[in-house]
């Protein structure tokens, strides 16, 4: 079993002054677990947890009543503060494991809704990842295949021109070579030829 604390050790504990510390305790005194009476009351270890819980509800600007509920959910609540006896503490102890319970559960469903989310969430990044590649892959393929099919088209062209340019020198030459072999007519021949 764990030992019990004063006060101050619990301020300490938790790095607030003792007069706070007393303040959460005086305003919430039916959520602190401790034993004994007066100057010889000892708070048990959970008390450092219920003044934290406390703490943090104020910092979160939370009213009294706000934080007095989610102590509700969260803590048991003392049923013999003036007198606890071993059965009491016994009682306060198995009512604390069964009321967290339900509390511990909602915080696991939350916590285990949240890391399916985050699972989700990781799944579809690495998806989008997958498919900006897959979009890259295509478009490096659709700029080959682009540059390609321009290179066919310049060369089919180019030997287009070569052939016309061929053929265009062939007719040249064979009206050259029909011209040298006929003969020239005369001016006169070509007025009394008719």
């Amino acid at each position: 079993m764990k030992k019990l604390m004063t006060m101050a050790g619990v301020a300490k504990e938790l790095h607030i002054p003792e007069s706070t510390a007393r303040y959460y305790r005086d305003h919430f005194i039916d959520y602190i677990p401790f034993v004994g009476e007066g100057r010889k009351k000892r708070y048990r270890p959970e008390t450092v947890e219920v003044l934290r819980f406390i703490a943090e509800g104020f910092k979160r600007k939370l009213t009294a009543t706000e934080i007095e509920d989610g102590l509700s959910q969260v803590f048991p609540r003392n049923m013999d503060t003036e007198q606890p006896t071993a059965i009491t503490t016994a009682v306060v102890q198995q009512q604390s494991e069964n009321d967290s319970n339900p509390y511990a559960l909602q915080l696991q469903n939350a916590l285990e809704q949240m890391n399916a989310t985050m699972k989700v969430i990781a799944d579809q990044k690495e998806e989008i990842a997958e498919l900006r590649e897959h979009i890259t892959d295509v478009e490096k393929k659709q700029q080959k295949q682009e540059e390609y099919i321009q290179h066919q088209l310049n060369q089919r062209d180019q030997k287009l021109m070569e052939s016309l340019r061929k053929m265009q020198e062939e007719k040249q030459k064979e009206l050259a070579a029909t011209t040298k072999n006929t003969p020239k007519k005369r001016w006169w021949n070509r007025f009394f030829s008719n």
